[in-house]
């Protein structure tokens, strides 16, 4: 009977121990940072796109910011047996620009079509 209990916890603990491991694994996928590489340049922005443009250098997008209008680069490239790599932030406002798609337009910008 003490044996059974034995086994009983430490299923119970098995068990505990693998939703704190999947929760501890979500959070940090969450919080985890971004790491895209950006190689190719299309024409529009379609799976079947042009190729405008193959980037030579490795270019990878790495975090961004809370208001999605600054965005962490890596840019790595060789020069011959030199390997050259520089991080920062580039500044592109997309949050601000989608933040003013987002807004509705006023009354007198809407089209006037069907009303009397």
């Amino acid at each position: 009977m003490c044996s059974l209990l034995k086994v009983s916890n430490m299923k119970k603990i098995a068990v505990l121990l693998l939703i704190a491991l999947f929760v501890c694994q979500g959070i940090s996928f969450a919080s985890a940072p971004l790491d895209y590489k950006v190689t190719k340049l299309f024409q529009e922005p379609s799976a079947g796109s042009k190729l405008v443009y193959e980037i030579p250098v490795e270019v990878r997008l790495v975090d961004i910011s809370e208001d999605a209008n600054w965005y962490k680069v890596k840019i790595f490239f060789n020069l011959g047996p030199v390997r050259f790599a520089y991080e920062g932030w580039a500044e592109i406002p997309v949050g601000e620009t989608l933040l003013s798609r987002l807004q509705p337009k006023p009354l007198a910008e809407l089209p006037q079509e069907g009303l009397p």
